[in-house]
């Protein structure tokens, strides 16, 4: 009896040690769905987004002034953009100037570009 048990241990821990086939679980088990992927990032416009931020308060969401703000929509990006770089300079350009100016110098070259230009488009 006791030479039986010792056989079955041993082949037990001998099976154990082996080889190990891997399996593959049945097409109803198969592994977690792949994750969604997105060949590019999606396109957001900087000279939208800054407005949004830092004009649209006063010259509205679409760009078409309220009270005494001027329409900035469709007019020329190169005029936009002189006259921002005025207020930026402390120059005075219209009864507006004082509360332009804080705005202006706080934008860069670069955001001054990207908001003209899209106001431009509108």
């Amino acid at each position: 009896m006791r030479s039986t048990l010792f056989a079955l241990i041993a082949m037990t821990t001998l099976v154990a040690c082996g080889d190990k086939a891997e399996v593959t679980p049945p097409a109803s088990q198969a592994s977690a769905p792949k994750p969604v992927t997105y060949d590019a990032a999606p396109v957001v416009n900087p000279g939208k987004l800054k407005y949004v931020a830092v004009c649209q308060g006063c010259h509205g969401s679409t760009g078409g002034g309220q009270g005494p703000f001027p329409k900035l929509a469709g007019k020329p990006a190169e005029e936009l953009i002189a006259k921002l770089n005025d207020y930026r300079a402390g120059k005075e350009v219209g009864p507006q100037s004082s509360t332009m100016m804080p705005f202006a110098k706080a934008l860069t070259d670069t955001e001054i570009e990207s908001i003209s230009a899209y106001l431009a488009a509108l």
